[in-house]
């Protein structure tokens, strides 16, 4: 087996700088070996949809130590290891705390377990890898959106995902990093953006005829960091538009995705609209190797 440590954390608000709450859980040869777990003072406020989903206030985080404080607790349990989180959340909350306060990122290697997942159950590849979703599959007790809990589920499954693929946590963190393909529809060009690069955590949509293959295209994004995806949600944060071909989207000036992401957009989701010339001068400015 291997060992490793799984982490979760809550928020206060929608800015990631504001974790309120952190857990951890150290497994070793499949085994629970520790457990950590804190309070912590955003110094911001909570938002009530926040706190309808952790159920921690501000008066719950009165008198717990800020994430600057818990630094070097944080730094001594988990430098050197390998660190599971289930989703980019987690990842991004600690990158944007390290900003924030002016700290050195932790040296450790982090592995997302939703990449892992679909990699290792067929039935999960494409949907249903959410950690309440896998819990209950996998039998495993859950007591969501508390910090502790999902981690230690997060680490639960990554021990099974470990038994069931044969592979040690090492090697996963190699395998991730091979996209997932689904050779019964080519349309699909849904990609895991590279963990390192520039627009790891953000989300892009094609649309329209581009200049290259739209999996060539997606190659590229995955490259840059972005997860592609199929079509656009409240997720997405950019959309790339390609020509429009008028004869494809009945009477309309734009296609269906364009017209989906515009709706968003005036709603107030953050999405970016980028012409196929555009991200050919990201591709290029970053340098994938691909133009």
């Amino acid at each position: 087996m291997s060992e490793f440590w799984a982490l979760d954390v809550e928020t206060a608000n929608t800015d990631l700088s504001s974790i309120c709450q952190i857990g951890m859980v150290q497994f070793r040869e499949g085994e629970l070996v520790d457990s950590w777990s804190s309070l912590v003072n955003p110094g911001s406020y909570f938002d009530p949809y926040n706190v309808s989903i952790h159920g921690i206030t501000e008066s719950d985080v009165e008198g717990a130590p800020a994430f600057r404080d818990m630094f070097t607790t944080l730094t001594e349990r988990l430098s050197g290891a390998v660190l599971v989180h289930h989703g980019h959340f987690d990842r991004t909350a600690f990158a944007r705390c390290y900003d924030r306060f002016e700290l050195d990122p932790i040296d450790c290697a982090w592995l997302d377990n939703t990449k892992v997942v679909r990699r290792t159950w067929s039935e999960f590849s494409q949907r249903g890898y959410g950690l309440k979703n896998l819990a209950k599959h996998f039998g495993i007790e859950l007591d969501h959106h508390d910090a502790l809990s999902d981690a230690n589920a997060a680490a639960e499954i990554m021990v099974r995902a470990i038994a069931h693929s044969g592979k040690t946590i090492e090697e996963w963190l190699e395998a991730v990093r091979y996209r997932i393909t689904n050779p019964d529809n080519p349309k699909d060009v849904r990609r895991d953006g590279e963990v390192d690069a520039p627009f790891f955590g953000e989300k892009i949509v094609f649309t329209g005829a581009l200049a290259v293959k739209r999996s060539t295209a997606a190659d590229v994004a995955q490259k840059l960091g972005f997860d592609v995806q199929n079509g656009v949600n409240k997720q997405t944060t950019f959309l790339c538009v390609g020509i429009q071909d008028t004869a494809l989207l009945n009477g309309y000036e734009k296609s269906s995705k364009h017209r989906k992401a515009e709706a968003l957009a005036e709603a107030g989701h953050e999405i970016s609209f980028l012409s196929e010339d555009d991200f050919w001068s990201i591709a290029k400015a970053h340098d994938t190797g691909e133009v």
